[in-house]
């Protein structure tokens, strides 16, 4: 499994369970996970790498950002999910 920054992931495990997420940094064990509401990008939410589900895409519009090393936004989060829905 392939886990970028940047790529969408939904919780199959825990009170999260089926919340969809971007993944914001990933680690040996853990990713840390943002939805821009509740996980803001100043306290992501850290969850064991098996307990999420990766979807290897990214939107357009934050694969540009990273790329260029711009900051990614709570905001830029929120729109990347809700064009994804």
């Amino acid at each position: 499994m392939d886990y970028k920054i940047g790529y969408y992931a939904t919780s199959k495990a825990g009170h999260d369970k089926g919340k969809r997420y971007i993944i914001s940094r990933v680690d040996r064990e853990y990713v840390y996970l943002v939805n821009g509401d509740t996980k803001r990008t100043a306290s992501p939410k850290k969850k064991k790498k098996i307990h999420i589900q990766v979807e290897c895409s990214i939107d357009r519009k934050m694969k540009h950002k990273l790329s260029n090393n711009c900051k990614i936004t709570d905001d830029d989060i929120c729109e990347a999910l809700q064009r994804h829905l």
